[in-house]
């Protein structure tokens, strides 16, 4: 993904809205964190929807909204509203922003075969790092901002780096155990879907031989590797099956 977060920091909305944001994160009730989180994804959104065209084929296009749809119909007291967006880029990558914003390429849609049981698992892990909280918790997670908001100083955040932080903690990679947990949500949100958690280690199996390749070098340097990531789907599938 390159500096893809890091020149997003600068095309972002208003950093007042950040501050609101991230502020609004450590207080509010959930409500108010959401709708604030949702403001922000949005203004991000709109950044990515300018440095990426869209894809063409609005047969993908449409495989991803459908599959999201079906995705979201299966959560609890869903309070957010979940887009998915298909991009064009070289490089396959998905990832999710604040509020719900989801996107993925559609090199990985091909790498995917279009395989909608593979997509779905995709699709159900970047919404599990939204539910999960781990887009908030790596943009809260730097000391600057939390030095502000112990401060009360929210007029600073409209001002120096702080805009960029939270951006620039996006472009790292969650924790090893937060992507495994969002794995393990991926998988049980997918299977409630009615999508088959076999093809999710076929999709895995087909990334591993993958792991030398330019293109995936970074994505491979920041995430557990798919052996690990194989066999906490295999003991998630085996503990389901014995209960």
């Amino acid at each position: 993904m390159g500096g893809l977060f890091y020149n997003l920091g600068k095309l972002a909305g208003p950093k007042i809205r950040k501050a609101k944001w991230a502020y609004l994160a450590a207080t509010a009730p959930k409500d108010e964190v959401i709708e604030a989180e949702s403001i922000v994804g949005d203004d991000m959104a709109c950044a990515v929807r300018k440095q990426f065209e869209c894809c063409r084929s609005l047969e993908k296009v449409d495989l991803l909204r459908s599959i999201g749809s079906a995705l979201g119909r299966c959560l609890k007291n869903n309070r957010r509203r979940y887009s998915f967006e298909c991009i064009h880029s070289v490089e396959p990558q998905a990832f999710c922003l604040p509020g719900g914003f989801i996107f993925v390429s559609d090199s990985l849609i091909d790498l995917c075969e279009q395989g909608a049981d593979q997509i779905a698992f995709v699709l159900a892990h970047e919404m599990a790092h939204v539910i999960e909280g781990h887009v908030m918790e790596r943009m809260l997670s730097h000391s600057l901002i939390k030095a502000v908001m112990r401060a009360g100083h929210l007029r600073a955040a409209t001002t120096g780096s702080l805009g960029q932080v939270g951006i620039r903690f996006l472009e790292r990679a969650y924790s090893q155990e937060n992507e495994l947990r969002a794995d393990t949500m991926g998988v049980r949100l997918a299977v409630a879907a009615g999508y088959n958690p076999a093809a999710m280690i076929d999709l895995f199996l087909r990334l591993e031989p993958l792991q030398k390749d330019d293109l995936l070098s970074q994505y491979f340097s920041t995430h557990p590797s798919c052996q690990r990531r194989i066999e906490n789907i295999r003991r998630l599938r085996r503990n389901t099956s014995d209960s």
